[in-house]
């Protein structure tokens, strides 16, 4: 067990200490980022869909551990026309728990899809930002960082 623990540290340590992955041109990871009108016409969410290579998994958001998976982190530019309302959803995400990082972790497999509610308070015409989080290979552990840009036009 505690063999696992220390290569799954040392696999982390490295993927960290070479700093997030440019994903231009990566196919494990591809985001699509789009705005939807909601039924209140000042409010719009912001979808982000990653499609995710077979074999691999995304880290959800909502999770925290002291050690182990960084949880996908989703960062909005400032921009005094748009207001966050509330934290970003990851919908039908899986649970797993691991007893060697001391608790229980999200990820996706396949696809993902978070959203984030967005009231737009004077006229503008996008919402950007950046992803950052990490992705797994699950069948040889390798793990990597990644730091994804995004810009949305608004409807």
């Amino acid at each position: 067990m505690k063999t696992a623990t220390l290569l799954l540290m040392a696999l982390l340590t490295a993927a960290a200490v070479a700093g997030p992955l440019d994903r231009a041109n990566d196919p494990a990871l591809r985001w699509h980022v789009d705005v939807v009108p909601t039924q209140d016409r000042d409010v719009v969410e912001v979808v982000f869909r990653a499609d995710i290579a077979q074999g691999w998994i995304l880290y959800s958001s909502d999770f925290s551990l002291d050690i182990g998976p960084r949880p996908a982190k989703f960062s909005f530019d400032a921009n005094p026309s748009v207001t966050l309302l509330g934290p970003i959803e990851p919908l039908r995400s899986q649970r797993k728990q691991d007893k060697s990082l001391g608790g229980e972790y999200s990820y996706f497999a396949g696809n993902a899809e978070f959203r984030q509610k967005v009231r737009v308070v004077a006229p503008t015409k996008n919402i950007s930002g950046r992803i950052d989080g990490q992705t797994c290979f699950e069948e040889s552990g390798v793990c990597q960082l990644f730091r994804e840009k995004f810009d949305a036009s608004l409807p």
